[in-house]
């Protein structure tokens, strides 16, 4: 009777964990089958993006501009916001010189005689292989 009893109990908790693990492949289905374009997602790698495109089984991701990957549908985990923020700048500035760098070239010009030399001052003389005294 006891016997009986322990292998009640014992299929009563695989049930029970089964039921929990079904539960949750359920979710994550509906959830895959749920994905939209536009929708920004995780994959269960931890790569984040947009989605761009579904064809079937296969979803295109985009992380950045101009930058897409194809992903199976299953790789995706969550549908999520990336835990950064994407910040788009109009135009960055130049460390270096100051200068301010537009995104596209059609704004770009030839500088002037003054930008010039404050870009490129006059060239340092640099030794030559004659008075190169570390070769022997």
């Amino acid at each position: 009777m006891e016997f009986i009893i322990l292998i009640a109990v014992f299929g009563l908790m695989m049930w029970m964990m089964s039921r929990g693990a079904k539960k949750q492949r359920q979710a994550a289905q509906e959830l895959r089958n749920n994905l939209e374009v536009g929708n920004q997602v995780m994959t269960a790698s931890g790569f984040y993006g947009t989605i761009v495109d579904i064809d079937g089984e296969v979803i295109t991701l985009e992380s950045t501009p101009g930058v897409e990957t194809m992903w199976k549908r299953e790789a995706i985990a969550t549908v999520t916001e990336p835990p950064f923020a994407v910040e788009e700048d109009e135009e960055t500035t130049d460390e270096v010189t100051g200068l301010a760098v537009p995104d596209d070239a059609s704004a770009l010009t030839a500088p002037t005689d003054d930008e010039r030399d404050a870009i490129d001052p006059e060239p340092v003389d640099r030794p030559t292989d004659e008075n190169d005294d570390r070769r022997a």
